[in-house]
């Protein structure tokens, strides 16, 4: 099932980073300004799944928003962006209806990945996980080639024989759990791999500037998760 999801979308357009990015997790986006009206407006236009924007100033009309939300469209999962960690603040915008707070400043791969699990927790259940152990090691998780870096992780956790295949196959894989193409996973991943190589990347304790083959670069990341995970229990 292809989910839909509403994203406001502010001054920063940061609502269509976030759009584009959710797209590699299969769901549709509509991006639209982040008025609350427009918000109202779009959301009764069609149906969608979910709904993302960012409150920066948490004021009533906020909190009168989420419950018309949550009034008029029972199914739907809100996801309010805000700016603060007040508990009181989070507990009210719960209260009102809202799914989860997602505070800023966030790691756009954080919030797409969470909000995936939210909708397909057996699809997504390891990926947060991922996306932290690869950016601890200093893997560049603002391009496209790390969304596509964890879900070779995530494959060959899956399917050890995943990395038995040719690398035109992993890609092709990649490609399909993604909604991309084997021209885009290969090209994403290469830019970014020679990004992070350029600058550095920590691999089993080591800074590591020596560029590494995507497939072997996969195995030894997959190894190196599981004895991580092992080490966490």
């Amino acid at each position: 099932m292809k989910y839909k999801l509403l994203i406001g979308d502010n001054i920063d357009k940061l609502g269509k980073k976030l759009a584009n990015t959710f797209k590699l997790f299969g769901f549709d986006t509509v991006c639209c300004s982040n008025y609350l009206n427009v918000l109202e407006e779009n959301l009764e236009k069609e149906h969608f799944d979910g709904c993302v924007f960012f409150a920066i100033s948490v004021r009533e009309t906020v909190f009168d928003f989420i419950r018309k939300c949550r009034e008029k469209f029972s199914h739907l999962r809100i996801y309010p962006i805000i700016t603060t960690d007040s508990t009181e603040v989070i507990s009210k915008l719960m209260n009102c209806g809202a799914t989860y707070c997602i505070i800023m400043p966030y790691l756009c791969y954080s919030v797409c990945i969470d909000i995936a699990w939210d909708f397909n927790p057996d699809k997504y259940s390891i990926m947060p996980e991922i996306a932290d152990f690869l950016h601890q090691r200093k893997f560049p998780y603002t391009m496209l080639g790390f969304y596509f870096l964890c879900c070779g992780i995530d494959t060959a956790l899956e399917n050890p024989d995943f990395l038995l295949y040719s690398s035109t196959e992993i890609y092709n894989t990649i490609a399909r759990k993604m909604n991309s193409t084997y021209e885009n996973v290969e090209h994403a991943l290469r830019v970014m791999l020679s990004n992070a190589f350029r600058k550095g990347v920590v691999i089993n304790g080591q800074l590591e500037t020596r560029r590494i083959r995507n497939k072997e670069l996969i195995t030894i990341l997959t190894e190196e998760f599981i004895k991580s995970s092992e080490n966490n229990l």
